[in-house]
């Protein structure tokens, strides 16, 4: 199993079902656990077309399950499915959904009844721009895989989904990434409310910045009517930090973001360790547990956190931070000047901090990675001489980052 690539759900019968994947086949599998963890049985569904299945996941039916996910056909795009099984996990139909010439997929899901079930994901028609990117929300009929209705719009502000909740007054909530870059993808995560028809009402992007990665890989409803997510977010800088942090964070239905904490395992050297978490509990007490895993070099351990609604770990260490504001407020917008501007060849930048090193980026007008640049402190440096005599005539846009994850951008022409 993988945060992303499975699922585990309790059954009604009191044990447990759980997808996986045979990377030595490229096959998905459905597990199927009593309650004192004996095996019932396992499926595997060979796939003779296809490159690659993820099943990602489970909805229990009266009379079987439905599994969904993903997989990777022929032409190397990948396609949304779903494969209806009985009680023993025996394939009773399978099914495509999306197009073939263009990568589909479901990332996650919510059974409404037992005649509807809503999948979320989106879809991407060219890696190489930003546009042609966008949500996708599918309500399917689960007996015979029949789509009821869909919502698939191309020119959307939300974009890929991997959570979908009702909320009172027929509204629904959403938790996604938007991308600002292509290939390599950079992107900031969002919550998102709609109407019922999924009319964009209100939309917050968060996250440390779209240069380091985070995203939260489950979620679930809280006591006090609010939501928990956990995840993971990279370091600013992970030669003095952990590689990657466990993260916990809580969000009102009104989108306001009530506390955010990130953590790591004890385990041995934590400047190289890795810690996720990818799935949370809510207790009857109202307290929760996220589960995970660490990892230090080759040794991986599972870990579990125990938290209140507040964000403390115990009665002693209650440390969370603020969540993290909009994107355009990580920009620093003054403090970077460049000329001259437009320019044939060279362009000046006069740095925001002298004695500072800095990572620069350097982006197309669809927000694609041109270049990447270093500019390291030094004695009176100020100045920065950036060559662009190679590119194309166009508008660009520089970035630049320093070791605090603070951000400064202008835009250039280039004749």
């Amino acid at each position: 199993m993988d945060i992303n690539w499975a699922d585990i759900i309790v059954t009604s019968d009191g044990g447990y079902a759980l997808t996986a994947f045979a990377f030595d086949r490229y096959d998905g599998m459905f597990v199927k656990l009593r309650h004192d963890l004996s095996v019932e049985f396992i499926q595997e569904y060979p796939d003779s077309v296809n490159l690659v299945e993820f099943y990602n996941s489970i909805v229990e039916l009266p009379d079987g399950y439905l599994l969904g996910g993903y997989l990777q056909r022929p032409n190397y795009l990948l396609d949304a499915f779903l494969r209806r099984v009985d009680k023993q996990g025996n394939s009773v139909w399978f099914t495509y959904f999306g197009e073939y010439d263009i990568s589909d997929t479901f990332s996650n899901y919510y059974k409404e009844n037992d005649s509807t079930v809503v999948y979320v994901g989106g879809y991407i028609t060219n890696n190489s721009t930003l546009m042609g990117r966008g949500p996708w929300v599918v309500f399917v009929n689960p007996e015979d895989g029949e789509i009821i209705s869909e919502w698939r719009p191309t020119n959307s502000p939300v974009e890929y989904l991997h959570y979908i909740y009702p909320l009172p007054g027929n509204k629904w909530l959403l938790y996604g990434k938007k991308a600002f870059q292509a290939n390599p993808t950079l992107a900031r995560s969002f919550w998102a409310l709609t109407d019922s028809v999924f009319n964009l009402e209100n939309m917050k992007v968060f996250g440390p910045s779209m240069f380091i990665t985070s995203f939260l890989w489950d979620f679930k409803p809280t006591l006090d009517d609010n939501f928990i997510a956990v995840g993971q977010r990279n370091a600013d800088n992970p030669n003095n930090e952990p590689d990657v942090y466990g993260w916990l964070y809580k969000v009102s239905p009104d989108l306001d973001s009530l506390w955010s904490l990130q953590l790591t395992a004890p385990i041995p050297n934590v400047q190289q360790s890795g810690n996720y978490l990818g799935g949370v509990g809510v207790l009857s007490s109202g307290n929760m547990v996220a589960g995970g895993y660490a990892q230090s070099g080759n040794d991986i351990r599972c870990w579990l956190v125990k938290f209140s609604p507040d964000g403390c770990v115990d009665t002693i260490w209650c440390v969370t931070t603020p969540a993290w504001e909009p994107v355009e407020v990580e920009m620093q917008e003054a403090g970077l000047l460049l000329w001259p501007n437009p320019t044939a060849g060279a362009v000046n930048l006069r740095l925001p901090e002298p004695n500072t090193n800095f990572h620069g980026f350097l982006y197309d007008v669809l927000g694609r990675l041109v270049s990447t640049f270093e500019i390291p402190s030094g004695p009176g440096q100020s100045d920065y001489f950036l060559e662009m005599s190679y590119l194309t005539p166009g508008a660009y846009q520089v970035v630049l980052r320093d070791g605090k994850g603070r951000f400064w951008r202008e835009k250039v022409v280039k004749y």
